[in-house]
């Protein structure tokens, strides 16, 4: 009950944009005449037409569509709910505090703890709905127990819209966490799966261990897929049964089913099949235990400006990246791949890789290591950071690189040659940072690696006695420091007076006088050591040369400002003083003012 009082609270808070809005405040999975509404109550009404007398404690006069959950919150259900009516289902909370306006993190979970499915979705006439879910989970029970034969979250008919989902935990025999039926009649719309900024996680199937459609009919962007498993080794985990039909018609290079900006980490049995009608961009497709099947022989299907690398075969052990049928005419331009994918278009050739050494510290997910632990491995495992709701991989440069141009990665994008028909990158990478319009300048793979264009800024208040410990790992961009011995290939003197430190640091008082001494370690963390009880403020600046900016000659390091304050421990506390009962006093100032204006309008 104190759950559902919150959450009902705060929708009052927040006024009337949700005045209109069907909020469940109740986690139960029930159904009963009384004032509260439960998930699939709300979705019920909505099912019946959103009558105006409202439907077991939700609705009423002038509701939306729009379901409403509260942050956190974890609503169980023991049987699939079936939706039949356009609807969305989101969470709700305060954006306005800077703690809870990460997307992604704050998601309300819908928990199947019973032997089903989550949703089917399904119009209950043959015109086609929209059904979305925004910063919504949904988890499955985990166990081949809840194993239905097709879908394991959800069963899908209509026009399926996910952005900022989380689907994990899904077991089926086709479709781990999603069916999609996408069949093409008479008169009938195909099933369509719209995907992004979203992650599909440990999702278990026969067939289509994340997802397994009828037919290519799906567009993805900005997710991850990880940890999910297809144990049909003729299959994979984004799985497309049956080929377009007509493809003869279709227009090269202009594949309506997309996959772009996106990860692939950690799933068992390859990661997709390639057929006509489908095509990749910027996809980081490594660490899995397969890669693509190449299925597409009327060549209307592509790879483009993506890295697949590390993906050995399941029972050989041997690179499997591309895996191609007899009569595959799949287009491969601008990849960064291993030998048996080969050197694919021949105006945007793939480039294969000779080196051997893929992951910092021979692991898939987690730390990176420095780079004078780790010289010569291409890129970071998989890590989620904090305050993060996906995670990526992230490219490295090597300080054996002579230019920039040396990098397999970084500025590989192709100007288009004459009228040769070319897939640009995209837009933006998976993180939302854009690219380079002209595809002269984009990195391959999902992440564009950026360098901070402008001066960070960090800072603490310490008492004296203490210290300041602070980091500046998320203001160097995507980027190493470089190591200490490694500063005099870089400078022909030192102008520090003293040996050098990672990042080859240099300090610039800029508003006051030095007041302390700093120590800073590869991987960014900082200590500042005050040289006495000085009382007041210590204003600095340090650059700090990094893996991508020692390329700069004229400006090789990046900015970062620092403030320090310092003050004499606090020992004025007195008894006679008294703090607490500020949101008593606050209430009732409020109601003060309430009865005030009461009065002026009597």
């Amino acid at each position: 009950m104190l759950k559902r009082s919150i959450g009902i609270g705060m929708l009052f808070i927040a006024g009337h944009a949700y005045s209109s809005n069907i909020v469940v405040t109740i986690t139960e999975d029930i159904q009963a005449n009384d004032k509260e509404c439960s998930l699939r109550e709300a979705v019920e009404y909505i099912n019946l037409g959103l009558p105006e007398e409202g439907h077991n404690g939700c609705g009423g006069e002038n509701s939306s569509n729009v379901i409403l959950l509260e942050k956190y919150a974890v609503y169980k259900l023991n049987q699939q709910l079936k939706i039949t009516q356009p609807l969305s289902i989101k969470t709700t909370y305060d954006t306005g505090l800077k703690e809870n306006n990460i997307k992604g993190l704050n998601n309300a979970i819908i928990e199947m703890a019973g032997n089903e499915r989550i949703f089917h979705i399904e119009s209950s006439d043959d015109k086609r709905i929209q059904v979305n879910l925004s910063e919504v989970s949904l988890q499955g029970c985990g166990n081949d127990s809840c194993r239905p034969n097709q879908g394991g979250l959800i069963l899908n008919h209509e026009y399926l819209v996910l952005d900022y989902v989380k689907l994990s935990q899904g077991r089926a025999n086709q479709g781990g966490a999603i069916y999609n039926l996408a069949e093409v009649g008479e008169n009938i719309a195909p099933a369509f799966i719209e995907i992004k900024n979203s992650l599909i996680q440990h999702n278990h199937a026969t067939e289509g261990g994340a997802i397994y459609s009828r037919l290519p009919s799906f567009r993805i962007y900005a997710a991850v897929f990880s940890d999910n498993k297809t144990s049909d080794l003729a299959s994979a985990n984004l799985y497309t049964q049956l080929p377009t039909e007509d493809v003869e018609n279709l227009k090269l290079l202009a594949a309506a089913n997309t996959i772009s900006s996106t990860t692939f980490n950690r799933n068992e049995g390859y990661v997709l099949n390639l057929r006509d009608n489908i095509g990749v961009n910027n996809v980081t497709l490594m660490g899995n235990s397969a890669g693509v099947r190449l299925e597409a022989p009327a060549g209307k299907g592509y790879i483009a400006n993506s890295i697949l690398l590390a993906n050995p075969h399941p029972v050989t052990a041997q690179s499997a990246n591309c895996s191609k049928e007899a009569a595959d005419q799949s287009v491969l331009q601008n990849n960064l791949v291993s030998e048996e994918c080969g050197t694919g278009d021949a105006n945007y050739p793939n480039q294969i890789w000779q080196g051997s050494h893929i992951f910092s510290g021979n692991i898939l997910e987690g730390a990176c290591k420095v780079l004078s632990e780790d010289e010569d491995a291409l890129f970071c495992p998989y890590q989620v950071k904090e305050e993060q709701f996906l995670g990526y991989i992230r490219p490295r440069i090597l300080l054996n690189y002579q230019a920039l141009a040396d990098s397999p990665i970084v500025n590989k994008g192709y100007a288009q040659v004459g009228t040769t028909e070319q897939v640009t990158c995209a837009s933006a990478d998976q993180r939302g940072v854009n690219r380079a319009s002209d595809n002269t300048l984009c990195d391959r793979g999902a992440i564009e690696i950026t360098v901070p264009d402008a001066s960070g800024l960090i800072g603490r208040d310490i008492l004296a006695g203490e210290i300041a410990e602070m980091s500046v790992s998320d203001l160097i961009g995507d980027s190493d420091l470089v190591p200490a011995e490694f500063c005099d290939s870089l400078f022909s003197s030192n102008p520090t007076g003293k040996a050098w430190q990672a990042g080859c640091v240099q300090i610039e008082q800029t508003q006051t006088s030095s007041k302390g001494q700093l120590t800073i370690d590869e991987q960014g963390k900082i200590i500042y050591t005050p040289d006495s009880a000085w009382h007041g403020a210590d204003v600095f600046k340090i650059k700090l040369v990094t893996s991508s900016t020692r390329f700069n000659t004229t400006k090789p390091y990046v900015e970062i400002r620092v403030q320090v304050i310092q003050a004499p421990e606090n020992h004025m506390d007195s008894d006679k003083i008294k703090t607490s009962g500020g949101a008593v006093a606050g209430y009732g100032v409020l109601m003060l003012m309430l009865l005030a204006a009461w009065r002026r309008k009597k």
